[in-house]
């Protein structure tokens, strides 16, 4: 049975996991201004901390539905980067995993932690049955994440997504909650 909670606060070894604020905006432009943080991404840089004001005004505002899944990563007093689940799928009891890391705490396991305990909530708490992802097949750290956490690599898809780099190969992987159980 699937019981949709929205965005909880979710607490790991060294994160906290929580909703994105209006507050936030100076550390969310840190992130999401920065060409190498969004070269894979689908979103052009923030050229302005109005404009990433605006995005998470339109986020914020999305924690009314229980249907939006989008947590700010805190480590210490800094939000550092994201996790999303997107594109839920009542019928097939499924979604798609995305997330985001400022670029300093790359290869720290910050974002692997994260998506573990999104996973964790999606699979236990939500009660979805599959989580799907892709990378591009040139970000090599983003399917480490994925490999890490027990997804499953399904398969290689031509020209699979655009985005600041143009388009695309990438990787496709995916799990179902019986699968992340065994592991």
């Amino acid at each position: 049975m699937i019981n949709h909670k929205g965005t909880q606060s979710i607490k790991t070894e060294r994160l906290l996991l929580r909703k994105i604020s209006p507050d936030d905006v100076e550390m969310v432009y840190k992130w999401m201004s920065d060409p190498e943080v969004c070269k894979y991404e689908r979103w052009s840089p923030h050229q302005s901390v109005d404009f990433t004001r605006g995005y998470i005004i339109e986020v914020f505002d999305g924690y009314k539905s229980d249907y939006t899944y989008q947590w700010g990563i805190q480590l210490g007093e800094e939000l550092i980067g994201s996790v999303s689940i997107v594109n839920v799928n009542d019928y097939d009891r499924k979604a798609t995993l995305g997330y985001c890391l400022a670029k300093r705490y790359w290869s720290k396991g910050y974002t692997t932690e994260a998506v573990k305990a999104v996973i964790d909530y999606i699979f236990f708490e939500i009660g979805l049955n599959r989580i799907e992802a892709t990378h591009s097949v040139n970000n090599i750290a983003s399917g480490r994440v994925l490999e890490k956490v027990g997804m499953i690599l399904e398969g290689q898809a031509k020209d699979y997504y655009f985005c600041n780099s143009g388009f695309q190969d990438s990787n496709i992987y995916g799990i179902t909650r019986k699968a992340y159980k065994r592991k």
